[in-house]
């Protein structure tokens, strides 16, 4: 797969202490919040490999350094199912409204992150697409597990602060 990334100069330890340390953020409020730390972490510790894109591009969270290509970022508990031989449903593409059809290609690869079992993949953009399900204003993508790179398995889980409760006592002085 060409996507080039060096996963050997990523820090999982880092990056999957970001991943444990937000789990208290599943709440509807803070979910986007978790995501943001976690991205930022994952560009963070990519060895200077991934600039991170946030909300300033639409439908990818981060840009090659060292190359022109664009990924983006799915996480989630469970993602990459046992039995299926597929990832779990993820939502590619929420038009909330009308449908548009097939969406425009923003990132060349996807990030995929497993909270629950801490593994890591990569895959294509058209592997994300080839099982595309267009179901109202929604997109959603099953990428068959053959067609991902895996780049880390059941990584040991490190100890980490809860990024939750810092985020309270925070709250608390500024208000």
């Amino acid at each position: 797969m060409e996507h080039g990334l060096d996963f050997s100069r990523f820090n999982f330890d880092k990056i999957f202490s970001a991943v444990v340390a937000t789990e208290s953020l599943k709440r509807n409020q803070t979910r986007p919040l978790r995501s943001e730390v976690q991205e930022i972490a994952i560009a963070k510790h990519s060895d200077n490999q991934l600039g991170y894109c946030g909300d300033s591009e639409h439908g990818r969270d981060f840009y090659g350094k060292e190359n022109n290509l664009y990924y983006e970022s799915k996480a989630m508990d469970g993602l990459f199912q046992k039995t299926t031989g597929k990832t779990a449903s993820i939502t590619l593409k929420n038009f909330r409204g009308k449908c548009l059809g097939m969406p425009e290609k923003t990132f060349d690869y996807m990030l995929l992150w497993d909270t629950k079992t801490l593994t890591a993949g990569i895959a294509s953009w058209d592997a994300c697409v080839k099982n595309m399900k267009i179901k109202d204003a929604v997109i959603d993508i099953r990428i068959d597990q053959s067609d991902i790179e895996f780049i880390v398995r059941n990584h040991p889980r490190p100890e980490a602060e809860d990024f939750g409760a810092k985020l309270l006592t925070l709250i608390e002085e500024c208000v």
